[in-house]
């Protein structure tokens, strides 16, 4: 594996689940959420965030972090492997819940020093809302994806339904790689 998606709804864990793949593989990973929030939650210019990931892409090996369709064709077409965290949803909105509240009480920087807030989180545009917003269409999506192959036969998919099965595939590359010379 050496060009990689993780994909997964809002909450689902990409990030931590990225980083400690990129890390165990001693490849650079990449969270599009990084390139596309400017400071004050501000977007990035649209042709600036897609030369962004498409540099992030240009690497013989990279991880990519994130399910943003404004830049899948700068990353999708490169990607030999596309992992899917797919998590029930109660799974999902307690884990995302949880993290949001302690983002608006420990108010750890996030993205390009963004701050979670309880204001945000309870405005129109709460990541909350997002994922009840968003759940259904990505799990059909990514179901209809992963089920054909979509436009990509060539890249392996691999769907992990738990937290428990993302970290076995972890603990089985971290395994991997103690025995490699």
């Amino acid at each position: 594996m050496q060009r990689i998606v993780v994909l997964g709804v809002t909450g689902s864990g990409k990030t931590t689940f990225g980083r400690k793949l990129g890390d165990l593989l001693d490849i650079p990973s990449t969270d599009l959420d990084d390139l596309h929030w400017l400071p004050g939650w501000k977007k990035q210019e649209p042709h600036v965030f897609y030369d962004l990931a498409d540099r992030a892409t240009s690497l013989p090996a990279w991880v990519v972090i994130g399910n943003y369709s404004k830049v899948r064709q700068a990353v999708w077409p490169k990607a030999e492997t596309f992992i899917w965290l797919d998590y029930p949803f109660p799974l999902v909105f307690w884990r995302l819940l949880r993290r949001s509240v302690m983002r608006a009480i420990d108010r750890n920087p996030i993205c390009n020093g963004n701050i979670e807030s309880w204001k945000q989180f309870f405005s129109k545009e709460s990541i909350m809302l997002w994922l009840l917003r968003t759940y259904r269409r990505r799990h059909r999506e990514y179901s209809e994806i992963f089920g054909t192959a979509g436009q990509f036969p060539s890249v392996t998919y691999i769907r992990l339904r738990s937290p428990e099965a993302a970290q076995r595939f972890l603990d089985n590359i971290a395994a991997t790689r103690n025995k490699s010379p």
